[in-house]
């Protein structure tokens, strides 16, 4: 045998490449592929089911319940010490584990299996060097037995919710026999469950070395011990609820989130939910910004948190920014909502101006935006870095755009980069031919074609449209690699066909589609005519 065979690194390597199912003839073919082998075949379960195989022929009765719909294993002796010798063999070697019953197909244990399981265990826990448990069910019973795949090892944990206030009394356990904890994540709880808010930061509060931390929502105090965890990187809040303004002393501590990165905000009511977290991170080094909130929130409102967001957030680190309701799909929003109350116009953008680093920006309000070509140029000229620019509107409403096909010229002159444009555009209107727009008073060379070659793909929405030929000219000229065109009538929701202005939407979603078809002769027609130049 190869000497490089006897290094357990390569045979390691060696093994994360095998398929799984090949793995047990490899882990046969001689000892020194053995652990390796085993280790890969059994470092990720997604059920009990090889573990009690592994048990002596005949501890279980395997029966299955077809009223309750699961499997009720049952024990015909007792368990005896040596019955877990080759168990603990394999157990040893787990270090992810996943307990979710809306995934995995067949039937889930039964309760009685799991109080017979947990009685006749030796050790105090089944996996001693688990790493990663995901645990989600939808029985109340078996948030009970969580407690035996915890680890000292763990340093990740997803669980599902918490169905009763004994599930819930676990949860500030947990610090206890899980201290390494790096990764937390809690599906969302009821409203009703006002104790689960407790119980929560009862746990958060016991962590000391958390990385990512995902739950549905902190209050003060637990925040401010979050704020000043080292080593914090992401936080994710999912149904945060408004919080009393923080005392300057502690807002204005630079140390506080030094290193956190990403931040996820869902908004259980208004965005004053979002203000006061965002002044807490005022020096936090933000890569990425998302920030979800309820539906018709007034235009002021967003307003005073894109100011919040310019005004606490560090410029020269933000370099993603999702923002709105309903991201990648239509926002059911009916027609008669007031404009003025809803629609936001370009100068409550600006504030967020200042982030010159941006490479995504997705800004979706109830209403959308009434832009022009000027706002456009602004926004161009200050996110020279952009690769995504999505500038969304509800797919019920139809506020005219004031953005024409030529006011997307300075994208191509200061955003080099751009992939994918969501906008929507007045192709209606008369546009001037590209080459006829530079002048050395431009800042360009004297004749140069302005293109941009990084544009692959453009989110129209419900724009209006006269004449494809035309428009497909234009875009294929300054987009020459323009491949996809969008309407809202493909990213409608189920049951839009019942709408009232459907066959509207229609004809102009057939327009661009149009402009789609032509784009591809384009490109090989400007192909050829480079070949002959």
């Amino acid at each position: 045998m190869h000497r490089c065979l006897h290094l357990l690194e390569i045979v390691s390597l060696i093994c994360q490449r095998i398929e799984k199912s090949s793995l047990p003839s490899f882990a046969g073919v001689c000892k020194a592929f053995s652990d390796s082998a085993l280790d890969v075949l059994w470092r990720h379960q997604d059920s009990l089911f090889n573990l009690l195989r592994c048990m002596p022929d005949g501890i279980w009765n395997e029966a299955t319940d077809e009223e309750e719909d699961e499997e009720n294993w049952s024990l015909n002796r007792p368990v005896l010490p040596s019955d877990w010798q080759r168990p603990l063999v394999y157990s040893r070697r787990v270090k992810s584990f996943t307990y979710d019953e809306r995934k995995r197909p067949g039937r889930p244990l039964s309760s009685e299996f799991f109080e017979s399981f947990r009685l006749c265990l030796p050790w105090q826990h089944l996996f001693p060097n688990i790493q990663a448990l995901t645990f989600n069910s939808s029985n109340e019973w078996s948030f009970q037995f969580m407690r035996i795949f915890l680890g000292p090892r763990l340093n990740r944990l997803t669980l599902g919710k918490p169905q009763s206030a004994a599930h819930l009394s676990l949860l500030p356990n947990i610090t206890m026999e899980c201290p390494l904890l790096k990764t937390l994540e809690i599906e969302l709880f009821s409203d009703e469950q006002l104790d689960a808010k407790f119980s929560v930061s009862a746990l958060v509060i016991g962590l000391g070395r958390l990385e990512s931390l995902t739950v549905p929502c902190l209050d003060n105090i637990v925040l401010e011990h979050v704020a000043q965890l080292p080593s914090l990187k992401s936080l994710t809040l999912r149904k945060q609820t408004t919080l009393r303004s923080f005392p300057s002393s502690v807002s204005s501590n630079a140390t506080l989130f030094p290193s956190l990165r990403s931040v996820d905000i869902i908004a259980a009511d208004d965005v004053d939910a979002i203000i006061p977290l965002l002044a807490l991170m005022a020096h936090a080094p933000m890569n990425d910004l998302t920030i979800d909130i309820p539906d018709k929130v007034p235009a002021n409102r967003i307003a005073a948190l894109y100011s919040a967001i310019g005004r606490y957030c560090v410029h020269s680190s933000l370099k993603e920014i999702m923002y709105g309701h309903g991201f990648g799909g239509c926002i059911p929003i009916a027609s008669s909502v007031d404009a003025a109350t809803y629609l936001m116009n370009g100068a409550q953008i600006l504030p967020l101006t200042s982030f010159t680093n941006f490479t995504e920006v997705y800004l979706t309000p109830p209403l959308g935006f009434d832009l022009d070509d000027a706002i456009i140029a602004d926004l161009a000229q200050a996110w020279p870095h952009l690769s995504h620019l999505s500038l969304f509107s509800s797919c019920y409403v139809n506020y005219p755009s004031r953005v024409t096909l030529n006011g997307l010229l300075p994208l191509p002159r200061y955003c080099p980069h751009l992939r994918s444009l969501t906008l929507p555009l007045d192709a209606a209107s008369e546009m001037r031919w590209p080459q006829k727009l530079h002048s050395e008073s431009d800042g360009d060379e004297p004749g140069r074609r302005l293109q941009q070659r990084s544009l692959v793909s453009l989110n129209v929405m419900r724009s209006p449209i006269t004449d494809s030929s035309p428009v497909a000219w234009f875009l294929s000229s300054v987009f020459p690699r323009l491949k996809s065109i969008l309407t809202d009538y493909e990213l409608q929701p189920a049951g839009g066909e019942g709408r009232a202005d459907l066959i509207e939407v229609v004809a102009l979603h057939e327009k661009w589609k149009a402009v789609e078809g032509v784009l591809p002769l384009l490109r090989r027609v400007r192909a050829e005519e480079q070949a002959w130049a």
